[in-house]
């Protein structure tokens, strides 16, 4: 009788359980992360209180798109807590991400291939770390990717429509809509692309263009008007800003005529930056097998890469987050230049050695992101000292006015407080305290970091008793922190004496 063999597995099961493994990877490393993270920076208090308003006023909810926020909504009808539902927005989106990585690998790759792709999505740092966060990045690339997914299946209608839900996420869906034209063959399928993105964005169009009494594609206008600033994310001063509003309209085609020579100029220092951080993101080990992977296989795969011309446009500082969309791309061309240059010297009976040093070069890579600035993204994510911004907040709730405003530069106390944030000028001392009485400020917060870093106006109310003392317009009921750098100080905010 012939010895009893196991019948061989078959390439889908192999795939199913390999992919299977990833995503276990995957959200252990988003679990890990959330837990030591509290998933807030930036933009975070935005979401959340759009999120809360959806509905509830026809005024401007934020600068930002209403997609996020409304998910985050839906989410909340089950999920409870402010701040827990944007991070499981987020986290399912980060692990759907890895999947569709894993589907638009196995268009170009066997199994193995396909997996290390994914792998490469699952373990970076960026990418896990804002898939805990509540911010946009994680569901717009799950929307873009699956969008490019349905692409490469010739499902353009799918495809346009997924494409426009991203928008109504990020404006970059436009840029991908747009960049995604060349790789469409024939003329009626991409009338068909751009009329099913139209049609799903028009909605978003149109409530922004409401919100804001004039046709607009994005509430980001200002990081296009400020391409041809001098300098990038330039703190906001009332002088400046009174100035602009008493200036006379102008047409906004001579304003662009005015802007472009400044904006040209800048157009080089701003895309080298943007490269380093990409570099910064996917260092050379990564970025060498990419590149051969995108010559030996070009495709749909380079439509997110058009957004590395169009960030510099932007009158925005290069940041690590902004490389996060080519991330996914990146990573399936990794894993497909490593698989065309294993099977180059394959006939050279070094197969062995080409594949190890093929995995050498994938594993490096991925350590030099965590050991890199990508992982000390992740190691400093916050970008505040939450905990103390916290406490302050959660004191103010109890201890403040109910519905009350409060001035500061981050929106952090605020949110914390379930109070209205007013942004904090860059102007003098005097100015910024006669302005938040002037604007019916009800309390100021000034943060240790904030003041030695972006608000050294504020340091003699914050070190010297008796300026604190003398000054009949601010009274400290709030001072503590959870150690260096960590102090928050609020103030409240006497109006102004009625002539």
């Amino acid at each position: 009788m012939a010895p009893h063999r196991p019948a061989p597995k078959s390439p889908l099961r192999a795939g199913w359980a390999l992919l299977g493994a990833v995503l276990a990877a995957a959200l252990a490393l988003r679990v890990w992360l959330a837990v030591r993270t509290s998933g807030l920076t930036m933009d975070s208090p935005l979401y959340v209180r759009m999120a809360e308003d959806l509905g509830r006023t026809a005024q401007p909810l934020g600068p930002a798109h209403h997609g996020y926020p409304a998910i985050v909504a839906l989410a909340s009808l089950a999920i409870p807590g402010r701040e827990l539902p944007g991070r499981i927005v987020s986290l399912l989106a980060g692990l759907l991400l890895v999947a569709v990585t894993y589907r638009l690998a196995r268009r170009l790759l066997p199994v193995p291939g396909a997996t290390v792709a994914a792998a490469l999505v699952a373990l970076h740092p960026l990418l896990a770390v804002f898939s805990g966060a509540i911010m946009t990045e994680s569901t717009f690339q799950a929307l873009a990717y699956s969008a490019l997914l349905e692409l490469t299946a010739a499902r353009s209608s799918v495809a346009a429509a997924l494409l426009g839900l991203a928008y109504c996420v990020r404006p970059e869906a436009l840029v991908l809509a747009i960049a995604a034209l060349p790789a469409l063959a024939g003329t009626r399928r991409r009338v068909i692309w751009l009329g099913v993105f139209a049609l799903a964005v028009a909605p978003e169009v149109a409530l922004l263009s409401m919100e804001r009494g004039a046709l607009t594609l994005t509430p980001k206008t200002a990081l296009i008007e400020a391409s041809a600033a001098a300098a990038d994310d330039a703190e906001w001063r009332i002088a400046a800003a009174e100035s602009l509003a008493a200036a006379p309209p102008r047409p906004w085609l001579e304003r662009a005529a005015d802007a472009l020579p400044a904006a040209a100029g800048r157009y080089p220092h701003r895309l080298v930056d943007h490269l380093a951080r990409i570099h910064q993101a996917w260092p050379t080990p990564l970025m060498a097998l990419s590149v051969a992977g995108a010559i030996a296989r070009p495709g749909l795969l380079l439509v997110p890469l058009a957004l590395i011309l169009v960030l510099p446009t932007l009158g925005v500082t290069a940041n690590l987050r902004f490389p996060q969309t080519l991330i996914p791309a990146l990573a399936v061309y990794a894993a497909v230049g490593a698989w065309w240059l294993a099977g180059c010297v394959a006939s050279a009976g070094r197969k062995r050695a080409v594949a190890l040093g093929l995995a050498t070069l994938v594993v490096g890579g991925l350590a030099w992101c965590w050991w890199g600035p990508a992982g000390e993204s992740v190691r400093r994510f916050e970008d505040a000292p939450i905990p103390s911004l916290r406490r302050a907040g959660r004191w103010l709730a109890v201890h403040g006015r109910p519905g009350a405003a409060v001035m500061d530069r981050k929106p952090y106390v605020p949110f914390f407080a379930g109070m209205r944030h007013v942004l904090m000028p860059d102007d003098d001392y005097d100015t910024i305290v006669e302005y938040a009485r002037r604007s019916g400020v009800d309390y100021l917060v000034v943060e240790e970091y904030v003041m030695w870093g972006m608000r050294r106006q504020f340091i003699p109310l914050m070190t010297e008793p008796d300026f604190r003392a003398r000054e009949q317009r601010l009274r400290m009921i709030f001072g503590g922190d959870e150690g260096p750098m960590t102090g928050v100080a609020i103030f409240e905010v006497a109006p102004p004496r009625v002539q």
